[in-house]
Formats: structure tokens, C-alpha cells, sequence
């Protein structure tokens, strides 16, 4: 006998709500994004140390300050979201998926970072914004989902209520989807620095955060859901 989908769907969205107010994953969720953040700025450091080429360091400092920019973001939104203040940390985690798409940039073409770290407002409303930057990822990002986050935080909705209003679970939720573009972002680096440029500063922290975000994932059943539809 089929089970039945809807008592299936209630069942799924208890075991959910529960993980989302589950005391020990809560502080995993907050625990890690003032890691990552730490881990971000105390990376961007390092890389501002090496010495090589000028074109080498025009990467680097690019690297660097989207880690730095990363580092702020997550950390303010983490404070945010700890403070009951869901709405106002939910405008920097759409901030932070642009640096999602600023590292896999990076990543794809190194040259990429040299032009944006020296570019005008001119040559990034050309070449960097998020809609150029989704076009020329042939698929890899969703329109749809940084829409979703400019309807969360990027403007104001009628639909804002969502993170105004005895918002505790959704803030848990949007939380977790900022680790995961945290995660991603820290991935693309270091596929980055594990290519030619074999930057040691990014590789010493690779095993350290893998450990942390694996043990993650296994705790919070939030890294399971699928995309929004």
C-alpha cells in the first residue's frame, strides 16, 4: 500500500522545523559562520603577503578582497541573524551571492580577477554585473534563485513580512543557505589555488574547512532540501 503524500509531506516538514529549531544545530549553523568568516579574512591576509609577478599580485588582491568582502558579510549577517534582525541580514547574503559569482569568475579565468581589481564602474557595469556574470556561467546559477533572495532582501516587498514576523525558522533556513553559498565560495578558491597558480595561503586551510562543513551537513538535515522550484 502507497503511503500516503500528503501525511509523508507532514512528516517531512516536522523532522525539518525540528532540525531548524534544534538548539545544537542552531549554534553548529552560527558556530561556522564565524569560522568561515575568520577563516575568509584570515586567508585574504596571507595572500596580501605573497609576493610574486604584478600580475600575479593584481590576482591576489582581487582574491583577497572578495574573501575580505565575504568575511564582513557573513559576519554581519551571522550577528544579524543571532539578533532576531532576519530582514536586514538577508540584503548581505544577497550581497554574498554576487561574490559567489565573483569567485567562480575568478576561478574560470584568472585574468578575470586582474580586470575586475583595477576596473572603473563603466568596465563592471559591462562585464561583472550579476546578470552578465550568470550569462556567462552558461547555467551554473539560477536567475530565478537570486531572485529570490532581491524579493528576501534586496528590495522592499509586500512579501517582506515572510522575515518580519516571528521569523525564527525562516532566519534558520536562510542562514543555512548562506553557509552553502559560503561553502561554494570557498570551493571555487580553492580549485583556484590548487590549479597553476598553487596558492599555499588558501591550500593550508583546505582539510580544516572541509571538516567543519562536513560535520555540518551530516547535523543540519537543511543541506538536503532541493533548490526552490
Amino acid at each position: 500500500m502507497s503511503k500516503n503524500p500528503l501525511s509523508s509531506f507532514l512528516k517531512f516538514q516536522a523532522t525539518l522545523n525540528a532540525s531548524l529549531e534544534d538548539k545544537k544545530v542552531v549554534a553548529i549553523r552560527h558556530e561556522l559562520a564565524e569560522y568561515t568568516s575568520a577563516q575568509f579574512l584570515a586567508v585574504a591576509t596571507e595572500l596580501r603577503k605573497t609576493e610574486s609577478d604584478a600580475e600575479q599580485d593584481r590576482v591576489n588582491e582581487a582574491i583577497a578582497l572578495i574573501l575580505q568582502i565575504g568575511s564582513s558579510l557573513i559576519s554581519g549577517a551571522n550577528t544579524l541573524f543571532s539578533s532576531g534582525n532576519a530582514y536586514s541580514a538577508a540584503a548581505l547574503v544577497r550581497q554574498l551571492v554576487e561574490v559567489e559569482y565573483l569567485a567562480w569568475a575568478f576561478e574560470d579565468d584568472k585574468k578575470e580577477a586582474e580586470k575586475w581589481i583595477v576596473s572603473d564602474k563603466e568596465e563592471r557595469m559591462e562585464f561583472f554585473t550579476p546578470v552578465k556574470l550568470r550569462k556567462a556561467a552558461q547555467g551554473r546559477f539560477r536567475s530565478k534563485d537570486y531572485g529570490y533572495h532581491c524579493e528576501l532582501g534586496g528590495h522592499p516587498v509586500p512579501g517582506a513580512n515572510v522575515l518580519l514576523e516571528n521569523a525564527e525558522l525562516q532566519a534558520q533556513l536562510l542562514l543555512s543557505d548562506m553557509l552553502g553559498h559560503s561553502g561554494r565560495i570557498w570551493d571555487h578558491l580553492i580549485r583556484w589555488a590548487d590549479g597553476e597558480n598553487k596558492q599555499y595561503a588558501v591550500l593550508a586551510q583546505k582539510e580544516k574547512m572541509l571538516e567543519r562543513y562536513v560535520a555540518w551537513k551530516q547535523a543540519d538535515i537543511t543541506t538536503k532540501l532541493p533548490p526552490p522550484p
